[in-house]
Parts: structure tokens; sequence; C-alpha cells
């Protein structure tokens, strides 16, 4: 790793130039061309130096027992991009696999979607030198598809464990109107955490009760303010244009209490674990709160999922549709709410089926062995939960193989 890169806070190092010439060139086709955020940006220029240094390893250009964190990433050429195959692309994804296999943390679908990331950044990568600036013209990513992801639903909070996160952020903070604010925006606009720290003063309107923001790609949208976010804004500004050494001219709307600058994405990260760490909740990040918001309005709020799409700034309502989860008891109560669900069968109807004789099979006397009818559907379930359902396999037994 580069020893002044800090990958938590980007802002806080100098230009990216701690790469091979393509690579920051391609950052900065992402960032001004491509119109991708600047942490969009950074994640692929950080996935970028991370296969440098796999290849300069894996062509000998540094001893073999070098760890891959002390690779320069830099002396790269155009022609060395060129000169990278289909297998030097699958054996980058095994050793990402195998690294990833060895933190006891990590599941399956975390390693699934790490490698499905760092694909992503090298397809990226060789479509801008092939398309774009015409350097090389083939590109060994083309045909190579990401791993297969498990579908997982997203992580959120109740409404009691809102209600306990917000109760936490007034008394354990040592700035509760910034903090307390913070949380309110995040549960019920569902904002980014970028759109929140990169809030400016002439973005709101409390007249009007809305929030201009700037989502990925530099898009702006107006996110409408209910009655808690606006109480809770008039409480934080209020404060916050009393604060000693404060700038006139500072415009951001979420300043830091010591520096009285805006504030970081980390610190409102850390500020966050700390309210839910206060409040007893654990296993949740700043980004849950997004999906709490999503979650709760979809499921009490009547919100149709266009809706939500444009609320949550979303550019496919594929993306959206993660938050439409259901839990079981909706799904129980969406089945037992079936209007065919009391209908009672009629057994002489049900039953036409007549034996050879003429009579009907309901009046044919059981066979002594015969177990006794289950009285009703879930009865039956229940029976044969408890013997096991299966098929008989005695055509399978004792089979003389073929030659």
């Amino acid at each position: 790793m580069s020893i002044y890169l800090d990958e938590k806070n980007p802002g806080k190092h100098p230009p990216f130039d701690d790469a091979s010439p393509d690579i920051v060139e391609y950052v900065r086709y992402l960032e001004v061309i491509a119109g991708k955020s600047a942490n969009t940006a950074f994640s692929y220029y950080c996935d970028l130096r991370g296969f440098s240094r796999f290849m300069k390893r894996r062509r000998g250009l540094v001893p073999a027992d070098t760890e891959i964190k002390d690779i320069d990433p830099k002396g790269l050429d155009t022609a060395f991009w060129g000169s990278v195959s289909k297998e030097d692309i699958y054996e980058y994804l095994y050793f990402l696999n195998r690294e990833c296999g060895n933190k006891k943390s990590s599941a399956q679908n975390g390693c699934a979607k790490l490698l499905a990331r760092r694909l992503a950044s090298l397809h990226g990568f060789y479509d801008y030198l092939v398309n774009q600036v015409n350097k090389l013209t083939e590109n060994p990513t083309a045909s190579i598809k990401p791993p297969k992801q498990d579908k997982v639903l997203p992580k959120y909070l109740t409404a009691e464990q809102s209600m306990d996160l917000l109760e936490s952020t007034q008394y354990q903070s040592d700035f509760p109107e910034r903090d307390y604010c913070m949380v309110v925006l995040f549960l019920n606009c569902g904002m980014r955490l970028s759109e929140l720290v990169g809030m400016d003063l002439g973005d709101i309107d409390l007249e009007q009760r809305q929030i201009r923001l700037f989502g990925k790609g530099h898009k702006e949208r107006m996110v409408y303010l209910n009655e808690a976010c606006v109480e809770a804004l008039q409480l934080y500004l209020a404060k916050r244009n009393t604060m000693e050494g404060l700038n006139p001219k500072e415009k951001a709307v979420f300043v830091t209490r010591r520096r009285k600058e805006r504030i970081s994405n980390r610190r409102v990260e850390q500020l966050v674990t700390g309210a839910m760490k206060a409040a007893g909740l654990k296993g949740f990040s700043t980004h849950k709160l997004r999906h709490t918001a999503a979650t709760l309005m979809y499921q009490t709020g009547n919100v149709d999922i266009l809706t939500l799409k444009q609320l949550l700034g979303h550019s496919s309502v594929g993306t959206t549709q993660i938050y439409t989860h259901l839990q079981e008891f909706q799904v129980r109560a969406a089945i037992e709410q079936n209007p065919l669900g009391n209908v009672e069968p009629k057994k002489k109807t049900l039953d036409t089926t007549e034996a050879k004789t003429g009579e009907n099979r309901e009046t044919l006397p059981p066979e002594e062995d015969s177990a006794e009818m289950p009285s009703g559907p879930m009865e039956a379930f229940d029976g044969a939960a408890q013997d096991g359902f299966r098929v008989d396999v005695s055509g399978m037994l004792d089979k003389p193989e073929n030659d």
C-alpha cells in the first residue's frame, strides 16, 4: 500500500498518481467524462492498483516472496496492459478468492461480491483502453463473467429499533443536535452517506420543506421533508449558527465540533456506529439506515416501487426491487387473504370416481391395514413431514447393470 494513500479518507492525500499513467488517466476519465462519483472513481483506482501489484509478482518483476501490499504499483506501461491475457485475469480472481477465503469473517457471498467488483474494475479499464482511447485492440476481460452471487435480503432496523437509535443519539453524543438530525434524515429520507455529507446550506428550503441532493454520477434530485426532518433541521441549524469560531462562509450543513469544517464520511460512520452500540444494536452499518427508510416506507407507507425509485435516486427499478422484500408474516397474511382460501370442497361433487361395480368409492369399506385419513390438509402435511416425503424406490434396487 502507498505510504500516503488513506483508502478510508480519499480526500486526505495528494492526487491519484500512485499508479501507472493509464490508470491515472482512466480515473480522470471516470470522474470528468463518465460522471462517476469521487468514491466510485476512487474504488476503481484502488482495485486497479491491486491488480498492478499482482501482475508485477506474477510476471517476476519483484521477488516471488514479496507481500502484495509492499509492491509498488507504478511503472507499468500500455504495452504491459496489452500483454495481459485471459489466463492472467482468471489467476487474479483465483488469488482474490483464496485471500478472501482465508479471512474467517468472510462469507462465501461476500467473496463473490468482491470478485465481481474487482472484475468490473478491470472490465471498465480495458473497455476504456480499447474503445475510448484506442490504445489497445483486444479486451482480455470481454468474455469473462462475474461469479454468481446469492440474492441477499437487505438488513434493516425495525421501527422500534429505529426509535431506540434516535434516543441514543440524544444522550450519548457530545453534539446531540447534529447527530440526531443526521440520523433523522437517514431514516426518513433514505439518503446516501455521501449525499448527507455533501449537503450545503443552499440546498435546504425549509419553507418549501425540501432538500436538493446530488447522488451518484452528480445526478440531482429533490427530497421532501416531513415534520420530523423539519424539526430536527431547525433545532440543529439554530445550534450550528451560534457556534463560536465557525467561518460565516462555511456552506456545509453538517460540520465538525472542533475544526468547524465539513464533516467527513468516516466521522459520520463513527458517530452512527457509536449510537448503534449505545442502543444495543449490532451488525448494522450506516448504509443500513438507507435500507431501513426504504423498507419501512414500502411496507407501511403505501409507497409504490416507482415512487421509491425516485425517492432513493436509483437509475433502475431493478436496483429498487431489493428493498421491496416481504417478511414471512406478510407472505403468510397474503396467502390467508386469498378470497379462495375459505372455499370448502363438497365431497360428493369432488369424489365422482366410481368403481366398476357402480358403487361410489366413498362407500367402499376401508382395508384393514389402511391408515386413518387425515382430517384436513394441515394434518396431512404434518403427517408427511414426520414420516418423510418419499417415492417408491424399489424399481431402482438390485437392478442389473447394463454392459
